[in-house]
């Protein structure tokens, strides 16, 4: 139960670290005028950098099974964008080749930090 807990929380802070990412891009935006590209590179950096964060930290609340509990971060938060992006748009991903590409990059990320911390 308190491993549950503790995934949670690193979750919870992942998303504040996203929210702070997409407002720095929102901004970035709307002073130059950014393309449908560049967009699209931010938020890949996004859910790298944010799940790479989240298995370091996991990884070094957990000491054993790093990659593992990396990737377990990542697998959830994977998960939990998936269902917001399932109710904000009605549907999921409009491409699979995206669903995919963005599961690797959350899940990657996540035992990659996992393995360095």
């Amino acid at each position: 139960m308190e491993k549950g807990i503790r995934i949670i929380k690193v979750i919870l802070l992942e998303y504040i670290v996203t929210a702070g990412a997409l407002l720095l891009l929102a901004f970035l935006l709307l002073k130059f005028k950014l393309s449908n590209s560049s967009i699209r590179i931010g938020l890949t950096i996004v859910y790298v950098v944010v799940n790479l964060l989240g298995g370091l930290l996991i990884g070094k609340i957990m000491k054993q099974k790093k990659f593992l509990w990396g990737f377990l971060v990542g697998l959830s938060y994977f998960f939990i964008v998936s269902m917001v992006s399932f109710i904000v748009n009605k549907g999921f991903y409009l491409d699979f080749n995206h669903a995919i590409l963005v599961f690797f990059l959350c899940a990657g990320g996540g035992m990659l930090g996992g393995m360095l911390s």
